[in-house]
This record gives structure tokens, sequence and C-alpha cells, in this order.
């Protein structure tokens, strides 16, 4: 952690951490010097009767506090300060590093779990760089130079008066093992709270349609009072610790009054010697306090900074960039011996070979597990194939760059995604250039202009969170707008007219075979309308290429598919 804490927080914002240190010191030794001058005030101004002394004295303890009160303030502020820019750094690293990130990692890792970085383990982060660290530094200091003030004065009633230190070190490294140790517990119960609040929402229609409320409820109910009595176990032994350790100083304090007493009797301490003593060691149990606070927020913050460094050294890419560029592609795409598992013991493509001319619209069909969302996965790089190869106009797409090669890919999925902006934003998230021209003609391409004008702000609609303002249709279309203003080669579209009517299926069939000029267009089907109006079908089964050529043509040769076809594995009805 404190490695960390130096890289991330002491270098980049060196300034402000030694502004924050002159700070402290200043601070620190207004609040120190004060025993002393009430010392001088029953010493010297009390018990000489000396009424001027009195008054400087008097003036001192107050600008003493003052420098005390502004500079504290001053350190406080640029803590703050340097935290809260190191923190925003640390998040943008860390969103920065999730774009980096390949499909099959966010496939394998709950997205709970990860906005739960960003909520949960954050906080505890922040509470360890702005208030647990320079706790420990600052008061460790304060600590050590009250020690210090105590030994010069008089070093024989500090040692007895530090007797009771090794029992407070003790108290601390027990009781903080023991936190640090719920706090990682703490952290994954609050990860997958996280979780389920994000499923939940996600999957609001499914929980309702099911009446699955109470359940969920329930479910989310179990985990969050798990998380509340781990923490409240955290808490519990903070709460043990601190009236401990203020036990342990307060007999310290038991201490300097029967001891220090005596030796004022004896006429070895001054009266205001043994005031300064008292209000020393009344001083001392604060620090500590702060301290033992300081290092459960470490602890807290070390288990969070240990995940979130998981997070930033991730280096297990499926996927390993290229190098080459293919600055206009024609999408010439062929997939020779191509076999592909995303799990070893279940490999889901076997000896695929397909080639694809640019400007042939293919349907791709097959039963589900044939293999259908594998063969997107693999052209659009979210995976790479176990044997054989993936080309573009020749080129194995393993050479090039990853950017270069999906710029050349209008991808549209089964659910469209759309961003809670503008439809005009949606559209061109695509092209981020195009003009206002350019989006209204892919709209009209896709279908969707003629329903757009119709909404009350036209392209300035907003359309909602996950395009909620909107119907499946409507979404599917804007989708399919989205993916025609960017001009690639290939088409790739995963049941682009499962959520559309009869007549905006043809509609849509019609401007996908008009933006499919030119270009190679592969589309993931089951209906019929959608395959009869493609070029060619490969029909996919058992994770290979069974049969390809017309539908007409599969047709007559009674093949697979055409035994598919009779078994309602593809839509029959061509809807008028």
């Amino acid at each position: 952690m404190f490695t960390f804490y130096w890289r991330k927080f002491i270098v980049p914002y060196w300034l402000l951490a030694l502004t924050a240190v002159v700070c402290f010191i200043i601070a620190s030794a207004a609040g120190l010097a004060a025993p002393l001058v009430v010392k001088l005030l029953i010493d010297d101004a009390l018990a000489g009767g000396n009424i001027v002394f009195l008054h400087f004295i008097t003036a001192g303890i107050v600008v003493l506090y003052l420098i005390r009160g502004l500079f504290s303030y001053f350190y406080g502020y640029t803590m703050a300060k340097s935290g809260n820019k190191m923190l925003a750094k640390l998040r943008q690293e860390m969103f920065g590093k999730l774009q980096s990130l390949d499909y099959a990692y966010f496939m394998r890792t709950p997205s709970g779990d990860l906005i739960s970085l960003f909520t949960n383990d954050l906080l505890f982060i922040q509470q360890a760089v702005t208030v647990g660290i320079p706790d420990v530094i600052v008061e460790s200091l304060n600590l050590l130079a009250i020690m210090a003030i105590m030994i010069y004065f008089d070093w024989e009633l500090a040692m007895v008066t530090f007797a009771t230190l090794p029992f407070i070190i003790v108290a601390i490294s027990y009781f903080n093992s023991r936190i640090g140790r719920l706090g990682a517990l703490v952290e994954h119960t609050l990860a997958k709270v996280t979780s389920i609040i994000q499923q939940s929402l996600v999957s609001v229609m499914i929980v309702q349609s099911y009446v699955r409320e109470d359940y969920e409820y329930q479910k989310f109910s179990d985990k969050n009072q798990q998380a509340a009595d781990d923490l409240i176990k955290v808490q519990r032994l903070g709460a043990i610790l601190v009236p401990l350790v203020e036990f342990l100083a307060a007999i310290g304090l038991t201490i300097i009054v029967w001891y220090g007493g005596r030796e004022v009797i004896n006429g070895d301490l001054s009266i205001g010697g043994m005031f300064a003593f008292l209000v020393y060691i009344i001083n001392v149990p604060m620090p500590i306090r702060k301290i033992s606070q300081a290092l459960t927020y470490l602890k807290l913050g070390g288990v969070a900074w240990e995940r979130i460094n998981r997070l930033l050294n991730e280096q297990t890419p499926t996927v390993v960039d290229g190098y080459r560029e293919i600055p206009v592609a024609r999408g010439l795409v062929e997939f020779q011996k191509v076999s592909f598992a995303y799990r070893q013991d279940k490999p889901v493509l076997h000896d695929v070979n397909i080639l694809a001319q640019p400007g042939e619209i293919i349907a791709i069909v097959g039963p589900s597990g044939a293999g259908k969302s594998s063969f997107a996965n693999l052209l659009l790089r979210f995976y790479d194939p176990d044997q054989g190869s993936v080309c573009l106009d020749g080129v194995n797409i393993k050479e090039l760059k990853i950017s270069e090669l999906r710029k050349h890919i209008g991808f549209i999925q089964q659910e469209p995604i759309l961003f809670n902006t503008s439809i005009l934003e949606n559209i061109r998230y695509g092209r981020p250039g195009a003009t206002v021209s350019q989006i209204e003609q892919a709209a009209r391409l896709a279908n969707a202009h003629d329903f757009i004008m119709e909404l009350p702000q036209g392209y300035n609609t907003m359309v909602g969170e996950m395009g909620g303002n909107l119907s499946g249709g409507q979404r599917q279309r804007i989708a399919i707008a989205r993916a025609i203003i960017t001009e690639p080669a290939i088409l790739l579209l995963d049941e682009p007219t499962a959520a559309l009517d009869a007549h905006t299926e043809k509609q849509v069939m019609s401007a996908i075979r008009q933006a499919g000029v030119g270009r190679t267009t592969f589309i993931i089907t089951h209906r019929m309308s959608t395959i009869v109006a493609s070029d060619r079908v490969l029909y996919l089964a058992a994770g290979r290429v069974v049969e390809t050529g017309t539908h007409l043509e599969l047709m007559d040769k009674g093949g697979a598919y055409a035994k598919a076809v009779q078994l309602g594995e593809v839509t029959l009805r061509i809807q008028e």
C-alpha cells in the first residue's frame, strides 16, 4: 500500500505533498509549543506575579492556536486536493484498462464485480489515501515529537509514562490483523451485492414478467445482510480498539499524576512542568487513536488495492494485436480449415471452410449451438481460432491491427445496444464526423427516417437507457443505420429482422441488400424471408458447414437444410 502511495500520490503530486508537509510541520510545532507556553505562564507569570508577562503569554497562546488552525486547514485542503486528483487519475486509468481488455475478459468477469471496483473499492482506497496514510505518517511524527519533548524535560518521568506503549502497540497489531481478514470478506460480499443490483436492473422486464420480485428482494437481502454483518464485525473491532488504547493511555496519565506529583512535592519538578507533562500525555491518546483508525483504513484500502491492481495488471489477452493496415478493404472473407473451442473439452467449430465474395449476401443458418455466434466472434477477432485462419482480402486477420479490422465491419447484434443520448448521436456513434445529411441517409436506408421524423424532437429525441423509449423494431433499425453509416466493407448482422414485422422486415432487407452492394454481408438468421432474400445459405450443424447453396438448391437437394426446414428449425412462413 505504501509503494502504491509513493508511486501514485507522492511522485505525481510532489509539490502539493511538500506543501502539505510544510503546513503540517508549522501546525504541529504551534500545537506542541502551546504546553510549553502554559508552563511559562504558571512558573513565571503567575508564580512571579508578572502582569506584563501574563499579557504577553496569553496573547502568544492565541497566536499559536491561530497559526495551528490556519496551517491545519491548508494541510487538510492540500491533502484532499492531491488525494482526489490521484483518485480521479486512478479511476481514469482503471477505465482505460477496461477499454483495452478483450471480449473474453468481460465474458469471464461479472460486470457487478467491475462496477464494485469503481464504487466500493475506490471508496476504501479514498479513505486509505486521504485519511489512512496521512494520519499514520503525521500522527506518528506528532507522537514522536511529544515523546521527545517529554524526554527532554524529565526523562525518568517520561520513561515511567511510556511503560504502557508496548501494550498499546500489541493491541493495535492484534486488532488490525483481524480487521484485515474481515475487510477482504466485506469487499468480496459488497461486490456480490453490486452484482445483484446490476443484474436486477438490467433484467427488470424478466423479473417482473416472471413475478420474481420477492425472490430478487430476498437474494439481495441475504447478501446485503451478510455484508452488513461483516462490516459490523469490522466496526466492532474498531470500536473496541479505540477505547482500549485510550484506557492504556489513561494509565500513563495516572502514572504522571502519581509519580509527577511526588516529584513536585519533593521539589524536583515545578508545577508548570507537571502541568505541561499532563497536557502532553492528554494529547497522546489523540494521535494513537487516529493511528489505530488509520491502520484500519489501510487494511481495508490494501485489500481494495489488491483487487484494483489485479485489474490494472491484467495481461491475459486471448487475442494479440496485429501490425498491418488495410486502408481500403474489398470484403473478400475466407475461413480456411478453422477449428475453435471456448473450452478445450467442448469444441464449437470443426474444420470450417468459407469463401465469401464482395457484394455477396450470405445467410448463416443452423440450430442453436451450431456455431453461428462463434463465426461472428472469430470474424470480429473477439477470439482467435485454435486451428486454421480467417483472412480478409487474402491477409490473415491476426496480422491486422484489431482497430483496422473492425472499422471495416459493420456489426449489428440481435439485441441492439443504444446509448442514453439522442438518436442523432446514436447513429453518429459509428462515424463521429458524420454530417446530419449523412445520418439521415443512413436512417433512410435502414427504414428509420420516417418514424424518427414522427417523434416530437425528431433526430434529437432521447432514446432513454438502453433505448427504452423506443420499440424493439425501432431500436433495431437505428442500430442498422449506425452500422451502415460507417460504410464498412463487411456487414455482419445477428438476427437483424427478428424484432420486425413482415412489412418492415421487407423494407429492412431491401435496405440491407442496397447497402450491401459491393460489400460482403453475413446475416445470422432463422427467418425464411431473410434466407430467401440472400444470395447463398450456409447451413451449420454441430460446428461444421454441412451444406451451402441457395435456398432453392438446398431444398431440392433434400439434405440436412431441407430437413431442418421441414422440422421447423427455420421459420417456414414467408410473411406477407
